[in-house]
């Protein structure tokens, strides 16, 4: 059974070591940090949520301020390969995430490594525009491609 519900840092603590190879490559290739310290330390920064599969937490998103843009936000999800297991359950479910996202923010985005085409999948399902080609992004100065959504007015 999945379940989605608010991330504690045991979660992303258990998350953590079992990420696709692609979402660690991600987080290193912008940050230089490891999944191990960046996905607990992201409890608390922003909110962060966690789907889990029979209890165990295999994928998480979460959104960080972005400072000096009270509007906007950076989103960000990382996964285990598990969650390929769950593709229609995501496909289905994460644009109401998406929209859970945007009563946090009008304007959400990241960047995403180009390398990681599952994640890109998932981007442009849930309506993100894919803006440009960052060559150079990151610590690992990788190409990286930025993303962004702005909340659709409710009519």
């Amino acid at each position: 059974m999945i379940n989605f519900r608010e991330a504690t840092v045991a979660d992303m603590v258990a998350l953590a070591p079992r990420l696709r190879p692609e979402d660690r490559a991600e987080c290193l290739a912008a940050s230089g940090v490891t999944p191990e310290i960046s996905l607990p330390a992201s409890v608390g920064l922003g909110p962060v949520w966690v789907w889990t599969v029979a209890g165990i937490p295999e994928c998480a998103i979460g959104l960080l301020p972005i400072d000096g843009t009270p509007t906007s936000g950076a989103v960000w999800m990382l996964g285990t390969n598990e969650l390929l297991k769950h593709v229609r359950y995501m496909v289905k479910n994460l644009p109401g995430v998406i929209d859970m996202l945007h009563d946090h923010y009008p304007l959400i985005g990241n960047y995403v490594d180009v390398r990681n085409t599952t994640h890109i999948s998932f981007i442009k399902h849930c309506g993100f525009s894919l803006l440009r080609v960052i060559p150079d992004y990151g610590v690992e100065r990788r190409p990286f491609i930025e993303f962004v959504k702005l909340r659709s007015p409710h009519v």
